[in-house]
C-alpha cells in the first residue's frame, strides 16, 4: 500500500513539474503581456511570433504569444511571407521555447528522492 501511495505521489509530482505553461496574448507592437496557460497535449512549445502586415496601405507590427506544436514552430522562419484575406505580411521574429529536458529530469529525480525519504 505504501509503495502504491509513493508511486502516486511520484506520478503527481512528475506530471505537475513536466507540464508546460505559456504566456497567451496578442497586441500591436513587439511585446505583449498575458496570463500563463497550461498547454494542452500536443502543444509542447511556447511560441512568440512577431509579424508585420499590410492592409489597406497601412503597415502594422503585431506580436502573439501562445502554446504551439514544436514541429510546426520549427517551420516558421523570419522573412517568410503570408497572404490571408486583405492582409499581406512577413514574419519578423520567431521564438520557440520548449520545456527543458533538464527541468523534467530534475523533477523526476526529486520525486525519486521523496519516495526514498518517505518510504
Amino acid at each position: 500500500m505504501q509503495a502504491l501511495f509513493g508511486l502516486f505521489l511520484f506520478t503527481l509530482l512528475f506530471t505537475t513539474g513536466a507540464s508546460l505553461e505559456c504566456e497567451s496574448c496578442a497586441a500591436e507592437g513587439y511585446n505583449c503581456a498575458g496570463q500563463k496557460q497550461s498547454c494542452p497535449a500536443g502543444l509542447d512549445t511556447c511560441l512568440t511570433l512577431v509579424v508585420e502586415g499590410t492592409t489597406g496601405g497601412q503597415t502594422v507590427t503585431s506580436v502573439g504569444k501562445m502554446c504551439y506544436a514544436r514541429i510546426l514552430c520549427n517551420l516558421l522562419k523570419p522573412g517568410q511571407t503570408f497572404n490571408v484575406p486583405q492582409v499581406t505580411g512577413t514574419i519578423k521574429e520567431v521564438t520557440c521555447k520548449a520545456l527543458s529536458l533538464s527541468a523534467s529530469l530534475l523533477v523526476a529525480f526529486l520525486g525519486l528522492l521523496m519516495l526514498k525519504v518517505l518510504f
